[in-house]
């Protein structure tokens, strides 16, 4: 080997790793740039994650409170069946007072009950709706969960009309009643 024999080998060996060396670098930069990437998704999809539980917890919770709101609705739909089968006995047995005076105070509560359970399915919907709006926001399957949670609402707005239905049943038969007790009141007077 002659000296520029090895000065031509040693400048090619050098252009060779100079080369080498371009190509780590292009590499070890994209590694890096998916690694970012990497920890960058797994945060979102643990974030996602922890969104979605708590979408499932509220969902359990909201499905709990409707089964309490169906089975108050029920208990009333059996109290009103009893009032308004005392309210016609009323209607043809007029002198009773006790007996009308005590449907009366039993629409006086169940109105009140009524009442008090449009206030928590008033609460429940604004809350359902705080939820909903701050999960659409977010990516898709935030947003079918906001389509379930809205089908869920959707069962607590009926349900709130059929309170309301209630509600318009009871103070007809109060104000029945009320007349009832105004007619009896005058046919008392006039006897």
């Amino acid at each position: 080997l002659t000296f520029r024999q090895l000065e031509e080998s040693i400048n090619k060996w050098s252009v060779d790793l100079d080369e080498q060396e371009k190509i780590f670098l292009n590499q070890a930069t994209s590694v890096a740039a998916w690694d970012r990437l990497l920890v960058s998704n797994g945060e979102k999809i643990v974030a996602l994650s922890d969104s979605v539980n708590r979408v499932k917890k509220d969902q359990v919770r909201l499905e709990s409170e409707l089964d309490f709101v169906r089975a108050q609705q029920r208990e009333l739909e059996e109290m009103l069946i009893p009032l308004e089968e005392s309210l016609q006995q009323e209607v043809n047995n007029m002198p009773h007072d006790t007996e009308r005076d005590h449907t009366y105070q039993l629409a006086e509560n169940i109105d009140s009950q009524m009442r008090r359970l449009a206030d928590d399915l008033k609460e429940i919907i604004e809350r359902m709706n705080a939820a909903s709006r701050q999960h659409e926001a977010t990516a898709d399957p935030i947003a079918k969960i906001a389509r379930i949670l809205n089908a869920h609402t959707d069962s607590l707005q009926w349900a709130e009309s059929s309170c309301t239905a209630l509600q318009r049943k009871l103070d007809d038969v109060g104000r029945g009643l009320e007349q009832q007790r105004r007619d009896q009141d005058r046919s008392f007077r006039f006897a």
